[in-house]
């Protein structure tokens, strides 16, 4: 009985451990087909794109190599000189003085071709204050000279004035406040030094004193007098940014690799230091024009000879110019009023473009 018993229950045995062993079967099968289910609908509600999406983000399965990078999916910097177009043109008050100015700059370089400075300082005695109408456009002066041609030559002298002064002082200013703030030590000290001399001197006392032993000047020397005074300004600016930019890791980079310290001033230095030396031109364009017109006016400028905005606008002095005849003050008045807005808008908008927390861009 207890023999019977024995073999009974070893048979109960083995066919349980053989139903387990079906059901985990059975269950292992199923959960493996599911699994390809669901890859298989995902590979196929997959869209071409998104494949392609997928094998970009994940170069290495296209066979160039584990960790791969596609360098054409990367991100780039923008130019910063297209910044600065970018700026200008959203900015619509700032691309509207852009036009104006470019369309005054050349309406009157273009006329000025076709017009003679001694027709027009011409004194005619027969022709003196009169108002406007079909003879002269804006009418004559005290000494009967065109208004409207010495408002024209006048505009050329100023602006050429503005953009020698600016690209002379801008250009010598750059190149002085990188050499010292590139250098630094005792390179640096001697020429803040200097810079520190210049900006003691009243330089528009000195310039009237030029003028008055002067008399046989022309634009060419009177903007180099006054260049000469104002480069001190954009000297201490772009010294102050090249201080900050020796220190990055290009320029170690660099000076690791052995390159000269002019060829890392000239191609490493400069040209990352562009948008800030554009901005700085464009504001100070904007002054130097109203530095000359303001020196012509109080007498120091331009001789009569010589139209300027600034000499036309001295004619305001006498009161009866003044009350009775504005039409030979008023337009060269509103012409530099108009110049420097427009100059100023569009400095503005270079400015913005410079500081990434104001850009509209």
């Amino acid at each position: 009985m207890t023999k019977f018993e024995d073999e009974k229950r070893k048979l109960d045995k083995q066919e349980l451990n053989e139903d387990r062993e079906r059901l985990d079967k059975d269950m292992h099968e199923k959960t493996h087909s599911t699994k390809n289910d669901s890859f298989s609908k995902d590979r196929t509600d997959a869209t071409p794109h998104d494949i392609d999406t997928h094998m970009q983000a994940n170069p290495g399965a296209s066979g160039e190599g584990h960790g791969a990078i596609d360098q054409e999916s990367l991100p780039r910097s923008t130019p910063g000189w297209r910044i600065l177009i970018q700026e200008v043109i959203h900015d619509k008050l700032a691309l509207f003085s852009f036009i104006i100015l470019v369309v005054i700059t050349s309406y009157v370089f273009g006329l000025t071709l076709f017009l003679k400075q001694s027709e027009i300082v011409f004194v005619d005695l027969f022709a003196i204050n009169e108002p406007p109408g079909d003879t002269f456009r804006l009418g004559t002066d005290y000494g009967g000279r065109d208004v409207f041609g010495q408002l024209i030559i006048g505009t050329r002298n100023s602006l050429a004035i503005g953009f020698l002064v600016t690209g002379i002082s801008v250009g010598f200013g750059v190149v002085y406040g990188v050499v010292a703030g590139y250098f630094g030590g005792h390179i640096d000290n001697i020429m803040m030094r200097i810079v520190d001399f210049f900006m003691v001197l009243p330089f528009l006392m000195v310039i009237i004193v030029y003028v008055t032993i002067s008399p046989d000047y022309d634009i060419l020397s009177f903007s180099l007098i006054m260049a000469a005074f104002l480069w001190v300004g954009t000297a201490r600016l772009i010294r102050s940014v090249a201080i900050q930019e020796k220190e990055l890791d290009y320029i170690n980079a660099s000076r690791t690799l052995g390159s000269s310290h002019i060829k890392i001033i000239f191609t490493q230095l400069l040209p990352n230091l562009v948008g800030i030396i554009i901005v700085n031109a464009t504001l100070n364009l904007a002054g130097n024009i109203g530095i000359e017109s303001g020196l012509s006016f109080i007498g120091f400028g331009f001789p009569e000879d010589t139209p300027s905005l600034g000499t036309l606008m001295s004619y305001a002095t006498q009161t009866q110019t003044l009350r009775h005849r504005p039409w030979i003050w008023a337009p060269a008045a509103i012409l530099i009023l108009v110049l420097m807005l427009c100059v100023r808008n569009v400095g503005e908008a270079m400015r913005r473009a410079g500081d990434a927390r104001q850009r509209n861009a």
